[in-house]
């Protein structure tokens, strides 16, 4: 008895597991919908946003539970719906290797070097796990030591799609710097339009910089007129936005 009781309910699990089995979706989409996990759901119950799509190397799992709350929260219907027990969403994504990172980090790093410096060198992960169409955002670089000769600096780039960053890679790169490079944007005592924007009104003032600036710098400015010192960032070689003393 006891053998025949065990070959039953090994039976019986075999047969329970494909009812129970998880079912998979791969998605190429920043947001995760109804229609995804449910590809015969249509009208506005399709549409419903279950929320972000998980990272490139990650999946996120929906229960029965899950999706069928997810919908009553919403004030739908699921009678209609066939829905799986639990449901896996995985990012469809690629592997970008060292030279395809090259290609498409490099034109961007060159675009943010100051005038007298050339880049000589990049050295990239061997590859990075990333999704389809992703694109360069923001570039973090720290400031270039104002001296002629060959540099190495380490800088963070941002892999963005649709403008959610989805990956930073660190880029260490070579850089050399000829006499231009070692010049500051502006001087001291070089003159500055301030810009005072208070989100109400708009004002400016004539001014000069207390000390050498490059752009980004945060510096102090004399206001030409009442010889009122500021502290204004400075977003071009003639224009500094004003900021909180």
């Amino acid at each position: 008895m006891g053998r025949w009781t065990w070959i039953l309910a090994s039976i019986l699990t075999v047969a329970a597991a494909p009812a129970n089995a998880e079912t998979k979706r791969m998605l190429d989409a920043q947001r995760i919908t109804l229609h995804d996990l449910v590809p015969e759901a249509t009208g506005t119950v399709a549409e419903l946003d279950l929320g972000a799509a998980p990272p490139p190397g990650a999946s996120r799992l929906f229960s029965r539970d899950d999706v069928r709350t997810a919908i009553l929260l919403a004030q739908e219907s699921a009678n209609s719906l066939t829905i799986p027990t639990s449901v896996r969403v995985v990012r469809v994504t690629q592997r970008l290797s060292e030279r395809e990172l090259d290609a498409l980090i490099r034109p961007c790093l060159s675009t943010l070097l100051p005038p007298g410096a050339t880049l000589v060198s990049i050295q990239l992960p061997k590859s990075v796990l990333v999704v389809p169409n992703i694109t360069v955002g923001k570039v973090r670089m720290p400031r270039l030591p104002k001296r002629v000769g060959l540099t190495r600096t380490t800088a963070m780039v941002d892999l963005v799609l649709g403008g959610e960053v989805l990956s930073r890679v660190p880029a260490t790169i070579d850089i050399q710097l000829d006499e231009r490079a070692t010049r500051y944007l502006l001087d001291r005592g070089s003159p500055l339009n301030l810009v005072i924007d208070t989100g109400l009104t708009r004002v400016t003032a004539a001014a000069v910089t207390q000390s050498p600036a490059d752009l980004g710098d945060v510096v102090l400015c004399q206001v030409s007129k009442t010889r009122k010192i500021l502290r204004a960032r400075i977003v071009s070689g003639r224009e500094g936005i004003v900021v909180q003393q």
